[in-house]
């Protein structure tokens, strides 16, 4: 992501995007209607902002810089029809 590294030094944050690659060849090989868990072949991706201080007013930047990380990886993956390209919510924000 050519744009990460401006991002972080533009809004003074430590920004941090993972992309879980995890084998879902197992998993994979249950039906869909077996379990309530969404399966399919995904990426999780999970973005996190920091900053050094404890200036409230940062949180607005963040939320503004992870945002548009967000809408860089979801932009990527629009080949895959939206209704395969569900999240899952395992990551809490604090």
């Amino acid at each position: 992501m050519s744009r990460h590294p401006e991002l972080s030094k533009n809004s003074g944050l430590n920004l941090i995007t993972v992309f879980e690659l995890i084998p879902t060849n197992k998993l994979l090989t249950v039906p869909n209607n077996a379990t309530a868990h969404i399966r399919g072949s995904r990426v999780n991706v999970a973005i996190f902002a920091s900053w050094p201080d404890k200036d409230a007013n940062k949180l607005d930047v963040a939320r503004s810089a992870t945002a548009e990380l967000s809408r860089i990886v979801i932009d990527g993956e629009k080949i895959i029809p939206e209704s395969e390209n569900t999240g899952y919510g395992n990551y809490g924000e604090r």
